[in-house]
């Protein structure tokens, strides 16, 4: 963690990341989370500030604790658990985005969001910190990767049956269309750029055709699969399958930090 005074809010780096708020009595204030962790706590100060609970906070800050994040995804998930852990006064939280992960099953087959996990079974990837970007993605991925239509022919109705001639999909398909789902969702560079090449022409086409509902759904889409697919190291699946566990020395870190 990087401490500073306000004076010196220059030395944060531009990166994304989690800052506190600190008071002369060493108590901790607020927790927020950055893109850009520069230009972000420096907006505190800005004169325009016009939300009186915020101006009496920032009097009472002494000091500016800042943690840089690998990437804006850590940060957020790093935020939600430092909020859940130390709930600063000042941070107005009246509850928590939804932790998320993408379900890659086989039997049957098929790619979904979950919040409840299901110990042993199948393949779930994450975490990811929102329901709205992550059911986005796997959307968006079921689609690319149409694995639920890799049964036999008899366990799919008269539309699933034509939809998966019209895709050149069947059974035999399933482990190909599996693995290049788990590549996106395993963040393959190369496999992220293709799926979301692919949903951006796909969204340049219903522009065309102004279906701007549709466009715009694929743009959620787009930003869904660029938001799960960002590094992350501060959350994790538990061995046992069952539950996610935070990185607890990141969170020791930042309560010593806070002294």
């Amino acid at each position: 963690m990087l401490a500073v005074a306000p004076a010196d809010l220059a030395k944060l780096p531009s990166t994304p990341g989690v800052y506190l708020f600190i008071d002369a009595r060493g108590h901790l204030l607020y927790v927020g989370r950055a893109s850009n962790l520069r230009s972000r706590v420096r907006s505190y100060w800005n004169t325009g500030l016009d939300r009186p609970r915020l101006r009496g906070m920032v009097r009472r800050i002494r000091r500016v604790l800042a943690g840089p994040c690998i990437s804006e995804h850590e940060a957020a998930l790093l935020e939600r658990t430092l909020l859940e852990r130390l709930d600063p006064p000042f941070n107005r939280t009246t509850g928590f985005e939804t932790v998320v992960g993408v379900r890659l099953s086989s039997t049957p087959p098929g790619i979904a969001a979950v919040v409840d996990l299901a110990p042993r079974i199948d393949r779930v990837f994450g975490p990811y910190l929102g329901w709205a970007p992550t059911y986005a993605a796997a959307s968006a991925l079921m689609r690319l990767f149409p694995v639920h239509f890799c049964r036999p022919p008899g366990e799919l109705d008269s539309i699933e049956r034509d939809l998966a001639r019209i895709r050149g999909v069947g059974e035999h398909d399933l482990d190909d269309l599996s693995q290049r789902a788990a590549n996106v969702l395993d963040r393959d560079r190369s496999a992220v750029i293709d799926a979301v090449d692919r949903v951006r022409r796909e969204r340049e086409h219903a522009s065309e055709l102004c279906l701007y509902e549709r466009a715009s759904e694929l743009q959620r889409q787009i930003d869904g699969i660029l938001w799960i697919t960002q590094r992350q190291d501060v959350m994790r699946l538990g061995d046992s399958g069952d539950r996610w566990i935070a990185d607890e020395s990141r969170i020791d870190a930042v309560v010593e930090a806070i002294g």
